[in-house]
């Protein structure tokens, strides 16, 4: 069974998947019918990053580009929450663990996914599969039923209305629990923030102590977090954090508070800086990014006073271009000679340098919607991951597709040869 709950993501590449796409609002911050301002753990996170990406994302509503970290996040949360969605052992088998991962990951194309090319999609594929089984070997026998999976709820404290989703819940009994929370990025201790706000939510949340009532007859005055726990998934390591301190719960609100007021206030100034603007979407429409670097990073020279260096530079840049493009071209005719002349060898020598010569087999498909097509027909999108062309082009040969299928898939494929030239001087083994 699986709930299509997404998390919203602090920036980090743990199981948090990006918020829910919202109707374009005004420049207020969100409120709900009560007046509350809507907050969150990663709200408060994006506007101590910088106060005008907060606004960005979540008062002007513009939609960040896909994280290929998120989407790997995501596919091995819900796979983790296959497992566990149980309502009684016995739990799944490590191949319908590894199937339903599969078909989360199938779902979208490495595009939509946040991947630049193919090749990486699959390479973090790969990853997640044999991540998954690792897991699942080293808890193999010792699963638990938990008391609650991606559990949502918001709590009305201090003028603000704060959610948090929390991946798994353990019951200990006499209204005790333990928080667990998967993580699939850097092996790396979080800051206890996070943690701060989720024992202060749970303690303060009604609706865990009527759970606890429902689930196992408790009638508890309140719930009281016992343990926090980081999982980090690729390493299976464990990051155990006991209950905070009330002064320490005490500080920690009191920061969030601060940041509520100024969201309040429409306070939004940006706060530049060489890693906040490196990686952010919206440098675009930053009034405090323009050129290629933000504000905190003072340019290489004013325009008035260098710009006879200036002229030089580009001059010299678009001289050194010119050679390049020729002395390209010059090498692409070159290796095209050697190569109609090799017949067929690995390697030619000449007196002072010799090449190895690599040959492989290169395949476009053009028409997309064309071979979208073909493989909904016979039931293979699933199969192809989501389009990737290495996979496709394995279709084409894998004697368990119907040969009408491949014949139609080979009706729409393109295959031509590229070659490599290894170079090295003479007098040593080919590399």
């Amino acid at each position: 069974m699986r709930k299509s709950v997404k998390k919203e993501s602090a920036g980090e590449p743990g199981l948090f998947g990006a918020a829910l796409p919202v109707k374009p609002a005004g420049g207020e911050p969100k409120k709900n019918s009560k007046g509350l301002l809507s907050f969150s753990y990663s709200k408060m996170s994006l506007y101590e990053e910088c106060p005008l990406k907060y606004k960005f994302k979540y008062i002007d509503k513009i939609k960040e580009e896909p994280k290929y970290y998120f989407a790997f996040g995501n596919s091995i949360h819900h796979a983790m929450e296959f497992l566990y969605a149980v309502k009684a052992p016995p739990f799944p088998g490590i191949d319908d663990l590894l199937e339903a991962f599969k078909k989360d990951w199938g779902l979208k194309s490495y595009l939509e996914k946040g991947y630049k090319d193919p090749f990486r999609e699959e390479e973090d594929y790969r990853k997640g599969m044999e991540m998954l089984k690792n897991y699942y070997r080293h808890h193999e026998g010792k699963f638990k039923l938990p008391f609650l999976l991606e559990y949502s709820t918001d709590v009305e404290v201090d003028g603000l209305l704060v959610r948090i989703i929390a991946d798994k819940i353990e019951y200990q009994g006499n209204g005790e629990i333990i928080l667990v929370d998967y993580k699939t990025g850097k092996d790396v201790k979080r800051q206890p923030a996070q943690l701060y706000m989720y024992q202060k939510i749970c303690e303060l949340d009604p609706r865990l102590r009527e759970r606890v009532q429902e689930t196992y007859g408790d009638r508890v005055a309140g719930v009281r977090i016992k343990q926090m726990l980081y999982y980090h998934v690729p390493t299976l390591k464990e990051y155990h954090f006991d209950r905070a301190e009330d002064a320490e719960i005490g500080g920690f609100w009191e920061r969030v508070l601060g940041v509520a007021d100024n969201i309040r206030g429409l306070k939004y100034d940006p706060t530049p800086g060489e890693r906040q603007c490196l990686w952010c979407d919206y440098k675009k429409l930053c009034p405090h990014y323009y050129g290629g670097r933000s504000h905190c990073v003072p340019p290489v020279a004013s325009a008035a006073a260098d710009a006879g260096l200036v002229e030089e530079l580009v001059d010299r840049y678009g001289h050194l271009r010119e050679k390049m493009d020729e002395l390209n071209a010059q090498i692409e005719d070159v290796k095209a000679k050697i190569i109609n002349l090799s017949e067929g060898a690995e390697g030619m020598a000449g007196k002072k340098y010799a090449v190895n010569i690599h040959r492989a087999e290169k395949w476009e498909f053009r028409d997309r919607s064309a071979v979208i097509g073909v493989l909904n027909e016979f039931d293979l999108y699933q199969k192809a991951l989501g389009l990737t062309l290495k996979n496709i082009v394995l279709l084409m040969d894998d004697p368990a597709v119907p040969e009408p299928a491949r014949k139609k898939l080979r009706l729409h494929a393109e295959k031509s040869h590229i070659f490599d030239l290894h170079v090295k001087k003479s007098g040593g083994p080919l590399p």
